[in-house]
Order: structure tokens, then sequence, then C-alpha cells
């Protein structure tokens, strides 16, 4: 039976690991690009100091097994000596050094001795003690002195942790009966440049393929480099099994994966990265902060991919300005009347030209609503197709404007130059990235004109235009 024990995560989502501290800016571009990913920075795909929660369980263990000494003095205090320290043993998952392993020794042979002491031989057979006892073959021992014997061996208790002689030789009993069953081992594994290995809170060899027996029962290992943690674990090993541990990622691993960072994709990934990268069992993705623009590149499959980001969302704004040019036509019975003694043919020709048009406006809009205000031109074409104001003639109506309506078609209304009133429809469809196609038809209302002296005012007819063109919105 082996028990190989590696970094590994139980995590279900993209994970990210940043080459150096990020911007806003590109962590933002990380976010559009991978929104669910976790985010770590790249230390930590190699370990990192002592567990937080293993410092604090010694520590609680401590302050607990020197709360409850006193205890074995009063009545029935055994009973919250084993709870208190089962509870306290159990939180333990990492020995750093060979005094917390004689701490949890001692805790394990006082704790075992409550649970002997205060069911001695009913300890099989006591509904009560069932989490307190085990089976080693056909006897049933005190769990406590179970992890207590793997932990240490042969070592004989002190008598502040066991003080009664009954007691004693039971223990002495569990350490036999564990010493006389086949050993269980760890094995060191692959390890990174200049790891330390410490089983049970002493070092032991490093060297890949190295095997330390042990007692069968509850054993502890740590892989150190320098003061970084890389692996820590702990397990009940029966006997027979071989526990093995592998960490070869390191401080110097991990520099060298940063040197492949900095090339183009398609490097392989190291081996020894693979271990914790494969271990977290989700897509892992290496991140170089870019001002913005971060190099992003998808390492578990083994080879480096690049990632492409995904660009900010185009905002569009509530204000555009729309410019179009076109042709159409415009109609006025004033060109016949003014032209006729100049040779004007009495004909729908006289009275209809053809024009080039153009418009320039500016839009603002919300939701379904928008307002615009602006400018648009015609130019009459032809010989008879020009209207007598004062001293000129006059080809180009212009009409300022202002329109109300959805933003693609809206009623308009504004003076059209050279002597009317206007009112008209607009409309505009979006053809394709700011390119569009417009239409525009005004009714011109003439509108009297004063002239000097005794001659009679001027009154306009009528004027009708049309045009359509294409144009282009700028936001």
């Amino acid at each position: 039976m082996s028990l190989i024990l590696a970094l590994t995560s139980l995590a279900w989502a993209d994970r990210v690991y940043w080459t150096a501290p990020p911007k806003p800016a590109d962590t933002d571009a990380l976010t559009r690009t991978l929104p669910s990913a976790t985010v770590h920075p790249l230390d930590e795909l190699v370990g990192g100091a002592a567990d937080a929660e293993g410092v604090r369980a010694l520590a609680t263990l401590r302050s607990e097994l020197a709360a409850v000494r006193p205890l074995l003095a009063e009545f029935d205090g055994e009973l919250q000596i084993m709870a208190r320290l089962r509870k306290a043993t159990a939180d333990v998952t990492e020995l750093r050094t060979p005094e917390d392993a004689e701490l949890l020794w001692q805790a394990l042979c006082f704790e075992g001795n409550a649970v002997q002491r205060y069911f001695g031989d009913r300890l099989g057979s006591e509904p009560a003690a069932a989490p307190y006892r085990t089976n080693l073959g056909p006897a049933v021992v005190v769990s406590a002195w179970v992890d207590a014997v793997a932990l240490k061996g042969p070592a004989s208790p002190i008598e502040a942790d066991i003080p009664e002689k009954p007691q004693r030789l039971s223990y002495d009993g569990v350490r036999a009966l564990m010493q006389a069953m086949p050993s269980a081992a760890f094995e060191v594994g692959r390890l990174a440049d200049g790891s330390a290995v410490m089983l049970d809170g002493r070092v032991v060899d490093a060297s890949p393929g190295s095997r330390t027996l042990l007692v069968p029962g509850r054993h502890f290992f740590t892989v150190k480099v320098g003061e970084v943690s890389l692996l820590h674990g702990d397990a009940a090993l029966p006997d027979g099994a071989t526990m093995k541990a592998d960490a070869p990622f390191g401080p110097h691993e991990r520099d060298d994966l940063l040197a492949q960072v900095g090339k183009p994709a398609g490097w392989k990934v190291p081996d020894a990265a693979m271990v914790p990268i494969a271990g977290a069992k989700e897509p892992v993705y290496l991140a170089v902060p870019g001002d913005g623009r971060p190099r992003l590149v998808r390492v578990d499959r083994g080879t480096a991919e690049a990632v492409a980001l995904v660009a900010p969302a185009k905002t569009t704004s509530p204000v555009a300005l729309h410019a179009a040019i076109g042709a159409g036509w415009l109609s006025s019975g004033d060109f016949f009347l003014q032209n006729v003694a100049d040779g004007a043919p009495h004909t729908a020709d006289s009275v209809n030209a053809f024009t080039p048009a153009f418009s320039l406006e500016a839009e603002w809009w919300s939701g379904m609503f928008a307002a615009s205000g602006g400018v648009s031109g015609q130019v009459a074409t032809g010989d008879y197709h020009t209207l007598t104001s004062g001293d000129t003639e006059v080809r180009t109506f212009v009409y300022p404007h202002v329109g109300l309506g959805l933003p693609w078609v809206q009623a308009t209304v504004g003076p059209l130059l050279p002597w009317y009133l206007g009112v008209g429809l607009e409309g505009r469809v979006p053809v394709a990235s700011g390119f569009e196609v417009t239409a525009s038809a005004v009714y011109g209302a003439g509108l009297t004109q004063p002239r000097g002296g005794d001659a009679p005012d001027f009154e306009p007819l009528p004027v009708f235009a049309a045009w359509g063109g294409v144009g282009w919105r700028f936001d």
C-alpha cells in the first residue's frame, strides 16, 4: 500500500499566478478575460511560511495541556482531560521541531492516561469509550497511546504524563503490541533544490528514494527550503503502508519558470513546475503585468499557450456627430415664375431641380429618446433653378434645424433659407462601424418678404425638398 502526498488543490476555477504585483489596469484586463479566476502571487505556487493554523494549533495544545493537568486530582476530571485533549491533539497538523513533537507526545500520553484510568477494564465495552479506543488485532487499546507510540517508538513516558503504575503497565502493553507489528515507511520522492525534510519533528535524509521505517500510526512531515515550507502533511499509516512526499518545485525552480515566461508562447513547462500546476486540477495561468496589457499564458497542459486579452467594452456616448452627403430633389413654383421671362419652358422641368445635398448634425440621446441640432443644405442645379434675392441669384437652400424623436427618425423644424419656415422628417439607418444611410424630406412654407418703396410684398410659393445619401457617425 502506498500513500503519495504532493501539492494539490480541490478548487475548480481558473487560477492565475502573477509574476509580479499587478497595477489596477492589469487587474481589470485579467478580470475581463477570466472573470471567475482566483488570483495568487507566484510565490504561492512554491509554498509559503509555516501554516498559521498549524502554529495556532500547537499553541492551543500547549495551553490546554497545562490547563488540564490539575484536573487529574478532581472527581471525574478524566472526562474533561480526555475530551479537551482529544480535540487539541487532533487539530495538530504539522510538527516543525523536536519540541513540537515532544509536546504532542506528552499530550497524547496524558490523554491516554485519563482514558485508561477512567474506563479501565470497561474500555472495550463502554459506549462512551468508543471515540477513545482502537483495535490492535484482538486487543482493544487506548487510541491516544497508539499515536504516542507511533510518534516516539520505544521512548518511555515521564511520570507527570502517566504517574500511576497500572496505567504505565497498560502503556507498555500497547508499545509492545505496536513494535511487534510490521513497519510502515516514509519515502522521499522528488524534491526541490536545497530541500530539507522533517519527519515527526526531526530532520531525516532528504535524498530522493531514501526511506525511513516507522511504527504504524499517525506521522507528520514537512519539506522546506530555508524558511519556505513547500509541503507538509500528516497521515495515519497502517502496518505495511508507505507514505511518499513529492515537492520538486521550490524557489530555484520558480526562478527557472520565470525565465521561461519571458519567451514567446510554445515553450515546455518544466517538469518540476508541472507538479503543483497539475495538482491544482484546474486551468492554471501565469500573468506578467504590462500597464493594462498583461501577458497571459496558460500552462496546465504542459506547453505555454498565449491567451488573448478581452478588450474593454465600448461605451456608447450619449452625444454623436453625424455628417452626410447625398443627392435629391427640390421643387418650387417660383423657379418658373422668376425665370419665365428668361426662357424657362412651360414644363415640369422648370419647377423641379436636381440637387447635391449635405448635412452636419449633433445628436443627444437617452434610451429611445433623441434630440438633434444641425444644418443641411441642397444646391439646385439647372439654368432656370435660381431665385432672385436683391441683386443676387440664389441656388443654395440652407436648413438650420432642430429635431426630436427616436434615434433613427426625428421630426425637424427650422428656417429654410432664403425665406421659408421648414418642417420635415429625417431618418438614419446604421449599417456597420459608424457607416449609415440617411434621408430627409422638408416642406418649406413661404414667408412674406416686404419690398422697399411702393413695391408689393413678395409672397414666396412653397418649396418641397427631399434627398438621400450616406454618412458617418462619430461618437
